[in-house]
């Protein structure tokens, strides 16, 4: 997909031109409270023939042909991963990163796509709460990492304190925020939070683990380009550039209480990736791919089979407000809003899909009509906020990103870049290399955490900017997932003041979200986490677009189901 470079015409003229010279690649997003699969509707059936004479069947032969089961499945990726290290920074909440998620590991909890209810998956039997600050969770006894390394309570935790530790901007954090373990005996481990925690078993949903002792021994290198997990499929070996993989683990222990932790069906399994939806979809078409994701809803047609779902994730920008000297101020943040045409974009790319105005998605605990409400296009207003907070156009306002993100983001990004240019603000879109991405999104205030009085003062845009970035990120494109379905990991993760990623720590706001945290499921929880997207909403914290949809594609004879929120546990995959 190229990026389309327009003059100083009117914006809606710009998006149209945008939809003419756009390829088709991305995706579009509104979600249900609930989110559900669709798929492709039956044909229409047709009235039935006049019979035929029968005829003699005839004799079989005496070597008829076998029936060949396919024992490898292909995915085809829209990014080759990061890194196979659940506990790098590059093993994030995406479809890319599936590997290093839900294929070769497994998260200490799971969220069913059914009831939306917590469950365990290979590695645990259950839990019980003991304090406001303690749960108790017994481990499923005869589990093995894929070395044969025991899975234990000292195993476990040795995962819980690195997930636990926010300096290290694992993805983990974010949901659980700082946790550490004790081990009890040798299966009964408990994890104790830094405050209270009445729900933490829904937010170790991207708890996970390696085989510690290998861990250990293993060089950074190592570590990168494997995982030595308990999930049901092991790594074989990553071929950069090429492809990674993997074989069915026979030690896999499956867990009756949920179908996503079966034994897999499929023994081997090869994941590969191509940027472009339209490669994606050949490839499918073709029989060269499986199952693929993302691939625009253009493209059912070119595929044998087609999924449609909902996902948990909000298609947005994220402001840089301690370190950027134009976006710590409101109005100008409240302009950036006003001056964007988000029906106009979504019209033109992503079939006129509503926009959305909140950072978490629907059905999140917290989300009200007041504060999902999409700010409304009023450029006039836009140029007044600007002139009244005394805009500097020396200052740029830039949109930083990372080529891979799903609804059409370099063309939706365009346009935006283009409407923030209409009202007077100095901006240019800048694609990324991910790593560098990865980097400039992972170095926010939760960096100073383990610094010499922080936590006292929370003062990080005091402070410069930290490594390994070290400078403003201006605004950052993101689809940002909230798989817990509680506002709670994107008060940690956006909002508050001790996570790798937040460009947002004011004292105020996190004593709200250390509140609202503590708080037990209920209406007052619900209350408490509103009146905190209240305070992003009103204060326009964020830049919010959309709520992200996918449609997948399978081949003819692939049996699966979407899930509520963009991942894929490949077990529960067969072929007819």
């Amino acid at each position: 997909m190229g990026i389309v470079r327009l003059g100083s015409k009117s914006s809606l003229g710009i998006v149209l031109l945008l939809l003419l010279l756009a390829v088709a690649c991305g995706t579009a997003a509104t979600a249900t409270p609930l989110p559900k699969a669709t798929s492709a509707p039956a044909p229409t059936a047709l009235a039935a023939p006049a019979q035929p004479t029968p005829t003699a069947a005839p004799k079989p032969t005496s070597n008829p042909a076998p029936v060949v089961v396919k024992d490898k499945v292909i995915l085809v990726l829209s990014a080759e991963p990061g890194s196979l290290d659940p506990w790098d920074t590059h093993c994030n909440a995406t479809l890319e990163q599936t590997i290093c998620n839900e294929t070769a590991n497994e998260p200490l909890t799971w969220i069913t796509s059914d009831t939306f209810k917590v469950v365990p998956l290979s590695g645990v039997e259950g839990w019980q709460q003991l304090a406001p600050d303690r749960w108790r969770f017994t481990l499923r006894r005869g589990v093995k990492f894929h070395n044969g390394e025991p899975w234990n309570a000292k195993a476990a935790e040795t995962g819980i304190d690195l997930n636990g530790d926010g300096t290290k901007a694992i993805p983990s954090f974010s949901y659980h925020g700082a946790i550490s373990a004790e081990t009890v005996d040798e299966y009964t481990l408990d994890i104790v939070c830094k405050v209270g925690c009445p729900i933490l078993p829904r937010s170790m949903i991207f708890t996970r683990f390696q085989a510690p002792q290998w861990y250990a021994a293993a060089t950074a290198e190592q570590r990168a380009r494997t995982t030595v997990g308990i999930g049901p499929y092991k790594v074989l070996e990553w071929r950069p550039g090429v492809d990674v993989r993997l074989e069915a683990y026979d030690g896999y222990v499956p867990n009756p209480s949920t179908v996503d932790a079966q034994a897999p069906k499929i023994k081997n399994l090869v994941t590969v990736w191509r940027n472009e939806a339209l490669v994606r979809t050949a490839m499918v078409g073709t029989g060269e791919a499986d199952w693929a994701p993302d691939i625009g809803f253009d493209n059912k047609k070119n595929v044998p089979q087609w999924k449609q779902s909902t996902t948990t994730e909000v298609f947005m920008l994220i402001p840089d407000l301690m370190w950027h000297p134009e976006l710590k101020k409101k109005a100008v943040r409240e302009a950036l809003n006003l001056a964007i045409d988000c029906p106009a974009i979504t019209k033109a790319m992503l079939d006129g899909l509503p926009c959305w105005g909140a950072v978490s998605p629907a059905g999140t605990v917290g989300i009200t009509p007041r504060n999902s409400a999409p700010y409304p296009y009023n450029p006039a207003k836009a140029k007044q906020l600007l002139k009244d907070a005394g805009y500097d156009p020396k200052n740029e306002i830039n949109i930083y990103t990372a080529d891979r993100y799903c609804c059409r983001n370099l063309e939706f990004m365009e346009a935006v870049v283009n409407y923030w240019k209409e009202v007077g603000v100095n901006s240019k879109m800048v694609v990324v290399e991910r790593n560098k991405y990865r980097d400039m999104t992972s170095s926010g205030c939760g960096r100073f955490n383990k610094e010499p009085g922080y936590e006292a003062a929370l003062d990080c845009s005091s402070r410069p900017p930290p490594a390994p970035y070290l400078g403003t990120t201006h605004t950052t494109v993101t689809s940002s997932s909230n798989e817990m379905l509680d506002h709670q990991v994107q008060a940690e993760r956006r909002m508050g003041c001790f996570n790798a990623s937040t460009r947002v720590c004011f004292r105020e706001v996190q004593q709200k979200i250390d509140v609202a945290k503590a708080t037990a499921e209920g209406s007052e929880r619900t209350r408490l986490m509103a009146e905190i997207l209240d305070i992003a909403h009103d204060e326009f914290y964020f830049i919010p677009f959309i709520q992200v949809q996918l449609v997948y594609g399978l081949a003819k004879n692939l049996e699966w189901e979407p899930l509520y929120a963009p991942r894929i546990r490949v077990n529960t995959m067969k072929f007819k």
